[in-house]
């Protein structure tokens, strides 16, 4: 961040408790919808984490955490940043959402099989994801471009409208939203509350704005009667029904114009992409993650709204750990318990050797979809028999053109010498003439060989009932049923 009072200095972490100004204070974000894009902003970041004062490097391995579905561009400039300016010797990288897999399954002493939901809900988005036998099965993850910058944005624009100016003032709106915020369980319910008065409006807070010289950060009055008191010595933030209309929009982002799905919803829908032997225990085992979930109530809402959209035979639970920011940091220490942790590392050596595709190669094909996992389709006992086109394959709707007596002419010519061709063959009509006797999966003959039937001459001395088996209309393999039936 930057202050206005102090523009040539950036505060990064907790370097922010030295600014003295801190109601001037901008962020600089070095990421876009959490890929990184600025380069000299992520960059100091780097250099304040890995400096002595906080956590040097030293010979140490790097585990590096990354967005699902990283592109191949910033990968390379991470590589090229840590192996060649920051001399790592070793480094892993990994989404942060197999850390939480790893984190879960050992706490809970699941199986390494075990399916599960995983749901980060950040900043900048949220990512549904769900692991089958230990990966990742892309085909079900779902990502909804909602966070908590979009709820800081919102709440500005209602409180600039509502009261004050404050859309300048992202830091300590930020703080307003964490502070007074929370999920409802039911919104009618909520919103026939907050249009009452006086004591039966048990929703609305004054929030204490800070003055940044007695008050560094801002706090609910916990007695609504103290703000008149308050009035004169600081600004007072009243908030009714923005409290909980502003996290509603992670459940219904349709609320601000968002042609995007819920969070419950998104769940349930990744769960029932997946193989059906595995979406029960998907259901069983869902997570989440990240700094929306300290909004109360939002584990009982994703709970409540998964549960009305699965079978209610299904069992469905949802875990929450104590602090869903720093999960996925604490699963790392599984990693490291992981026996095959070392032979998965890239030293300096492999890179200065092969480059960044040894990196890509390793890291990006590990946890990542199971191609195995795929659900068989149901075997057909009998094939599906097409009546209509076999049909249409037959010359019965004399729709051809007559036939001139000179190719008659040459089509009997081509039929003697294919007759004295074959062997053991006594038949004065060619085979391909024969209809009743060709299969109904053989490709039709061409146009002349099945009209040689239509021109091969009837002898008069042929009885009614033997002229009856050359008319298709009377043909049993044609009309099995009749030719009514078919009319």
């Amino acid at each position: 961040m930057k202050a206005k009072a102090e523009r040539k200095r950036l505060f990064i972490g907790d370097q922010i408790n030295e600014c003295r100004d801190c109601s001037g204070l901008y962020f600089l974000l070095p990421c876009e919808r959490g890929y990184i894009t600025k380069w000299d902003v992520q960059k100091p970041i780097w250099d304040y984490v890995f400096s002595k004062k906080v956590c040097p490097i030293d010979e140490h391995p790097v585990v590096l955490t990354q967005p699902l579905f990283n592109f191949n561009s910033i990968q390379d400039c991470i590589d090229e940043i840590f192996f060649e300016e920051y001399e790592v010797s070793s480094m892993f990288r990994l989404n942060p959402t197999d850390l939480a897999y790893l984190k879960y399954t050992r706490d809970h002493r699941l199986r390494k099989t075990a399916p599960c939901m995983i749901i980060d809900t950040g900043f900048s988005f949220t990512h549904i994801i769900p692991y089958i036998n230990g990966n990742k099965y892309l085909s079900g993850v779902r990502r909804l471009n909602v966070g908590g910058k979009l709820l800081t944005n919102h709440l500005k624009d209602i409180i600039s409208y509502r009261q004050y100016n404050v859309m300048e003032e992202t830091y300590v709106i930020n703080q307003v939203k964490e502070d007074s915020c929370y999920v409802a369980q039911d919104v009618k319910k909520e919103l026939s509350i907050a249009v009452k008065s006086g004591a039966e409006n048990n929703i609305v807070r004054n929030y204490v704005l800070p003055d940044f010289n007695n008050i560094r950060r801002g706090y609910i009055l916990e007695n609504n009667s103290d703000a008149k008191e308050n009035e004169e010595n600081c600004q007072i933030l009243r908030l009714n029904n923005e409290r909980f209309i502003v996290p509603e929009i992670l459940f219904h982002p349709s609320d601000i114009g968002m042609k995007s799905m819920g969070i419950a919803e998104a769940v349930v829908k990744s769960i029932l992409c997946c193989p059906k032997k595995y979406q029960q225990g998907l259901a069983k085992n869902v997570v989440v993650t990240g700094g929306n979930c300290n909004f109360k109530g939002f584990k009982e809402r994703i709970l409540a709204e998964v549960r009305s959209m699965l079978p209610h035979l299904w069992e469905v639970n949802v875990y929450q750990p104590d602090d869903p920011i720093t999960y996925s940091w604490e699963g790392g220490k599984s990693l490291l318990k992981m026996p095959d942790f070392k032979s998965s590392l890239v030293t300096k050596g492999e890179y200065e050797e092969l480059g960044s595709a040894i990196v890509q190669q390793r890291f990006n094909t590990w946890m990542t979809d199971n191609s195995t996992v795929k659900e068989e389709p149901p075997e057909k006992n009998q094939e599906d028999y097409r009546y209509l086109d076999w049909l249409k394959s037959r010359t019965v709707f004399g729709k051809e053109d007559p036939v001139d007596e000179k190719d008659h002419c040459e089509q009997e010519d081509d039929s003697k010498t294919q007759q004295n061709s074959e062997e053991n063959d006594g038949n004065n009509v060619p085979e391909n003439v024969d209809i009743g006797q060709q299969p109904a999966d053989v490709e039709p003959k061409t146009k002349a060989s099945l009209k040689n039937l239509e021109s091969i001459p009837i002898p008069n001395n042929i009885k009614e009932d033997d002229q009856s088996s050359l008319d298709f209309s009377m043909h049993n393999e044609l009309f099995p049923l009749g030719l009514g039936s078919y009319l």
